[in-house]
């Protein structure tokens, strides 16, 4: 089984629920992809996703200078990219932008280093509406930065990917590559 194939199935196994959910946006759904049971409970699953991200932006390795996004589905990707970028060579570093400025010690909004002028790289676990996308793009925007790809690990096709037209965007499964096996 090849390493993409590998991450698909960890994804089924263990993020893939089906029930009666609501999601970050409101929404209903009768399915949910809780990715943070791959990428932080299972250690083979965060490594392939990091390894198909890293795979994804490598083409853009002279232009960026970081990786991050909203936390939490975000972190740990990002943090798991840079540290094999790291091992090939590449200095990458990782950031997490807050849902709010933290309310103590230098208050900041975005953990890790973003410089204005640097081009960045924004990833999330799942993307629906697009909202936390839009929110980390918005961070990097105040801090001076541009972003010059947005990553997703699984796609719902459900609107997110169009209200990022503007962004060099890519998603490692949509819903329809999980599901119809």
């Amino acid at each position: 089984m090849d390493e993409r194939a590998e991450l698909a199935e960890i994804l089924r196994k263990n993020s893939y629920f089906s029930g009666e959910f609501i999601l970050t946006s409101g929404r209903h759904t009768t399915y949910y992809f809780d990715c943070k049971l791959t990428t932080y409970s299972e250690p083979r699953g965060l490594e392939l996703a990091s390894a198909q991200i890293l795979a994804t932006i490598r083409p853009l390795r002279g232009r960026l200078q970081a990786i991050g996004g909203l936390t939490l589905g975000a972190a740990p990707l990002a943090v798991a990219v840079s540290q094999q970028a790291w091992k090939e060579g590449w200095r990458l570093p990782a950031f997490a932008v807050r849902k709010e400025p933290k309310q103590h010690g230098r208050q900041r909004l975005i953990e890790g280093t973003v410089e204005p002028g640097w081009q960045v790289a924004i990833v999330d676990d799942v993307i629906t509406s697009g909202d936390s996308v839009h929110r980390a793009i918005a961070a990097v925007h105040e801090a001076g930065a541009s972003v010059a790809k947005v990553i997703v690990l699984v796609d719902r096709e459900e609107g997110g990917r169009e209200t990022l037209l503007e962004f060099d965007y890519s998603a490692i499964f949509t819903i329809r590559d999980l599901l119809e096996k």
